[in-house]
């Protein structure tokens, strides 16, 4: 089968997972009727309160030659661009989310060039630049041991990882992902294995994960396709709202500020299983959308 062939197929199945998945454009899943006793708790880590951040690492795959940094700086700010532009519409349906911060961190002159594009797209898009905070020049783990305060403890170390299709370790569905996702600016048009795990683990000392896309059970989906930073991107955002709404309700049926999970907690892994879920159905439609013909990068 060639790839063409391939992806239309994968386009199909994944559009067959979201209608049995029941997921629309205007769905809002009410999960009250899922939701444990009022004597129930949860206990998970890292801190629900704390704002999640997208980390997004520019710090390698720029050419150095003109033309071709030319066109990865284009690439990384139009994936950027579609994904602001998605969550200012997303907001646009519900004042009461909140976003993640997304931080681009990289060299000075990559940095700029980044935001200048941005800013040039923005003007025909509803993306602007205030949504980002760019970091020219500071490295990912002075990023992080500012955030964390130190980076040797556990509670650190467990609240980030940098995502990579390539990782042995994949995410749990169980319970509420890490606070701070690390998605390196790779764009390219062939796929080179390996390189966003080796960049995480043997540069940065930082977990490698994948995604648990294997739950959605689509065909020629595996949780080791590379997606798109876009989608990718979008597709944490709605991980991490999807989790703040069942929380809320947590909170709101047990009389208490705090929220747990646990991961042994059949009843509860459900409930986070399926806040993945439906995130990742929706981020795959839109990445569908996007790519009619592209859906998915791996076709073997």
């Amino acid at each position: 089968m060639d790839s063409d062939a391939a992806a239309a197929d994968a386009a199909t199945d994944t559009a067959a997972a979201l209608d049995r998945l029941q997921i629309s454009d205007d769905a809002n899943t009410d999960d009250a009727a899922e939701l444990p006793a009022a004597s129930s708790t949860l206990e998970c880590k890292p801190d629900a309160a704390s704002t999640p951040i997208i980390l997004c690492d520019a710090f390698y795959g720029f050419p150095t030659q003109k033309r071709p940094r030319n066109e990865r700086v284009r690439a990384v700010s139009r994936q950027l661009t579609n994904f602001l532009q998605w969550r200012s519409e997303a907001s646009e349906k519900n004042s009461n989310n909140i976003h993640s911060h997304v931080h681009v961190l990289g060299k000075g002159k990559d940095i700029e060039s980044v935001k200048t594009r941005i800013d040039e797209l923005g003007t025909q898009t509803k993306a602007s630049t205030e949504q980002i905070i760019f970091d020219p020049d500071i490295e990912i783990r002075q990023f992080l041991d500012k955030q964390n305060g130190t980076s040797s403890t556990q509670e650190s170390q467990e609240e980030v990882v940098y995502l990579s299709p390539d990782a042995s370790y994949t995410l749990p569905t169980t319970c509420r992902p890490p606070r701070i996702v690390i998605v390196g600016m790779l764009i390219d048009r062939r796929i080179t294995e390996d390189r966003s795990r080796r960049r995480a683990e043997e540069s940065l000392n930082i977990r490698a994960a994948k995604l648990p896309l294997d739950e959605l059970r689509v065909k020629e989906l595996s949780s080791c396709e590379p997606l798109n930073v876009d989608t990718v991107m979008e597709l944490m955002q709605r991980w991490w709202w999807n989790c703040d709404r069942v929380e809320e309700r947590l909170q709101q049926i047990n009389g208490s500020g705090e929220t747990k999970c646990d991961d042994n907690t059949e009843k509860y892994g459900k409930l986070y299983k399926k806040c993945f879920i439906e995130a990742a159905a929706y981020a795959m439609k839109s990445q569908r959308d996007r790519h009619p013909n592209r859906t998915v990068h791996k076709t073997e």
